[in-house]
């Protein structure tokens, strides 16, 4: 999948190394907050460091490192 500034996706499918914008994540509340406690939110910018099938997504925000499960990387979408 090809991203572009004007595509929208979801990480899982998200380029490594690629940097974009999170539009959107779609789990519950409690979820949501745990999440922004991390520094990753609607509008925030990151790099993929680490993705494909076998791995976690490892997304960098800041100096900061994120790691993510596939499950959740499914419920975020990103351009």
């Amino acid at each position: 999948m090809s991203f572009r500034s004007e595509k929208v996706g979801f990480l899982v499918d998200f380029p490594i190394d690629g940097t974009g914008t999170i539009v959107s994540i779609d789990t519950d509340n409690d979820l949501q907050s745990r999440l922004m406690g991390l520094g990753l939110f609607v509008g925030i910018r990151f790099r993929l460091l680490q993705g494909g099938n076998a791995s976690p997504l490892i997304l960098a925000v800041g100096d900061t490192r994120i790691v993510l499960g596939h499950e959740l990387g499914r419920r975020i979408q990103v351009e």
